[in-house]
């Protein structure tokens, strides 16, 4: 079930609707969705499918990741050129300009001389106006480009032999017009490599030629020409067809998932380079067809880099548009649980959000395991101690490594990046986790994309990056319970308090509090309420009680029994209370959510009484908050 998200999925359409009279001049921009591993990008990439899939050519590529050495550009676009060719009733597009391209670059021109070099070509092209030399060509590159990139064509199958049969029978019906013809004519496909859209006044054929001797190069530059001249062609092909149609198409729709993938990365440089090749060249009637290629990609927030931030309602415009995926809401959470349980899903709703903070893929397994498993509603550690899907580490590793595994490019599970995570999660801030990077394993440091990543530091309200909420309690979880003196809790906590600034007195009782001087924090807190505004004091204390601390589980400890009815002992007493309350994602039983807010209650009561406090009314008010009924997300 998809839940959420509705806006991205609009302005997907909105950019996926045929032209309008009105609508700017140019390509569409390329939409970058960004977030954090397992923040739902993929899903919604699935969804637009869903939406497109009958109305426009549309197909969904993934780059594979084999081990060894990276894959070039060529399968990538290969597989999106063979999945937008599939089409849909009404809506015809052929390749004839790639598939000249594939065949110069997969001929042979080694140590032939110019003129024998030229007699290879024409040889080759006119052997594959034939049907049955183009099947066989086009089944194998198919099956090879497949084998390296996933791809959902709408209607077919997922099998890479099949679908590599199914692709070619669609491709060559298209291009032959049917099955009657046995031969056909490569026609201007030829010319255009003397122009390439660009106004050039090359020779086609030594621009083909040209193009199989570099295409082997092992030059970066040499063969990031070669792709340009790939993706030319390819965009070509895409303006004829959509210009054959009658009526006003929608534009085809190509949806790239993990577009930092250094192919998908390439692709995406490479046709915005192209577009701007095209735009500042002399107009013709050919490079001035309208450019009807829609893409959507995902990224963690390299590939984006530059691209224009979405304002959420104002028209999009540049190249590159960014489109953050936010968390899903508790409304959004309460809804997914419901297609799981009508009877018990505002509670399993309420553990599972409070846990994850709506982050998509936790949320989703969450609330999987709470179905499977009712008990764990009040027991959320016993969830997060248990096997993970994969069977290999507790389920609070594998959210980890779903959430670290995104900043890789070669999308691994990276126990190191892992661990630097979990020490990171420490510091309260992304300018605080500088003071750590000294801890992190090789090779992260201040330039690694786990420090520098702004889908896992997001700014919070008050313009502060932060580490992703998800992430920081299951790092904090993990710091607890790691036993290295030095990169463990005490040694992770000892370092940030003694960075902290003499002047900042929230970091340094943070700090402290966390390092179980909770006592000393409170004497020093109460010494206050004499000396601060209400107000003040009350945002002094919440900065004290931002993070929770996962080591602190007995009952008592947590509600603060025992301490005295002073402003030090209330105020110790709320050092336990309110973290566990506001922070702690695992105190989920009812009674005890009841318990700790009757106490809050009563001890910010007993403050706003205090000799010396000018201004009682902020405590009261807060003492009302944890009084009232309501949720507790």
């Amino acid at each position: 079930m998809f839940v959420g998200r509705t806006s991205v999925l609009e302005l997907i359409g909105e950019l996926t609707e045929p032209r309008g009279e009105n609508d700017p001049p140019g390509p569409r921009p390329v939409l970058f969705l960004t977030g954090c591993g397992g923040s739902g990008r993929t899903a919604i990439l699935e969804e637009a499918l869903r939406t497109w899939r009958e109305r426009t050519a549309s197909v969904l590529v993934q780059p594979l990741l084999p081990d060894g050495d990276r894959t070039s550009l060529r399968p990538l676009l290969t597989s999106i050129m063979l999945g937008l060719g599939v089409g849909v009733p009404g809506y015809r597009v052929t390749f004839p300009r790639s598939l000249v391209a594939q065949l110069a670059i997969t001929a042979d021109f080694a140590g032939l001389p110019p003129g024998d070099q030229l007699i290879r070509l024409r040889e080759r092209l006119n052997e594959y106006k034939r049907r049955p030399a183009l099947d066989g060509f086009l089944t194998d590159l198919a099956r090879d480009s497949f084998a390296l990139v996933h791809v959902q064509v709408p209607g077919l199958s997922d099998l890479v032999p099949r679908l590599a049969a199914e692709v070619t029978r669609s491709t060559l019906n298209r291009l032959y017009r049917g099955r009657l013809l046995t031969r056909f004519s490569w026609g201007d496909a030829v010319d255009w490599f003397r122009h390439l859209d660009q106004d050039f006044a090359r020779n086609s054929e030594t621009t083909l030629i040209e193009l199989g001797t570099r295409a082997k190069s092992a030059d970066p530059l040499v063969r990031r020409s070669v792709d340009d001249v790939l993706v030319a062609a390819f965009l070509a092909d895409l303006r004829r067809s959509h210009a054959r149609i009658r009526g006003r198409p929608p534009q085809m729709l190509l949806l790239l998932d993990d577009g930092d993938v250094p192919e998908a990365a390439t692709f995406v440089r490479s046709l915005l380079q192209v577009r701007q090749a095209i735009a500042a060249s002399r107009p013709t009637p050919e490079n001035r067809l309208p450019d009807p290629l829609m893409v959507v990609t995902t990224s963690s927030g390299p590939a984006a880099v530059g691209a224009v931030p979405w304002a959420g309602t104002a028209p999009v415009a540049g190249p590159k548009v960014r489109v953050d995926v936010t968390d899903l809401t508790a409304a959004e959470v309460l809804q997914l649980s419901r297609s799981h349980d009508w009877t018990t899903s505002e509670r399993t709703a309420s553990v599972a959000f409070r846990l994850t903070r709506g982050h998509a893929a936790a949320t989703g397994f969450v609330l999987r395991r709470l179905g499977e498993n009712p008990r764990l509603l009040d027991d959320p550690n016993a969830l997060l101690d248990g096997t993970g899907p994969d069977g290999d580490v507790p389920v609070a590793r594998h959210l980890l490594r779903l959430i670290a595994g995104d900043l890789d490019a070669h999308r691994r599970p990276d126990e190191a990046a892992v661990e630097a995570l979990i020490t990171l999660a420490a510091a309260r801030t992304w300018q605080e986790a500088a003071a750590l990077v000294s801890l992190l394993p090789p090779p992260f440091d201040l330039g690694s994309p786990l420090y520098t990543s702004p889908t896992l530091w997001p700014a919070a309200g008050d313009g502060e990056r932060r580490l992703h909420p998800l992430a920081r309690y299951l790092g904090l979880r993990a710091l607890a319970a790691r036993p290295d003196a030095q990169t463990g809790w005490e040694g992770v906590f000892r370092l940030l308090r003694g960075k902290t600034h003499p002047d900042d007195h929230a970091g340094r009782w943070h700090h402290e509090r966390m390092l179980g001087g909770r006592a000393k924090v409170a004497n020093e807190l109460a010494g206050l309420l004499p000396e601060r505004s209400s107000a003040e004091w009350l945002a002094l204390f919440d900065a004290v009680v931002g993070s929770p601390d996962p080591r602190v589980t007995d009952p008592a400890e947590l509600r603060g029994l025992g301490r005295p009815p002073t402003p030090a002992g209330h105020t110790d007493a709320l050092l336990g209370i309110v973290p566990a309350l506001e922070r702690d994602p695992c105190v989920t039983r009812v009674g005890d959510i009841t318990a700790l807010r009757q106490l809050a209650a009563h001890r910010f009561r007993m403050l706003a009484g205090t000799e010396g406090v000018a201004d009682p009314q902020p405590f009261l008010d807060r003492a009302d908050r944890y009084a009232a009924d309501g949720g507790w997300y």
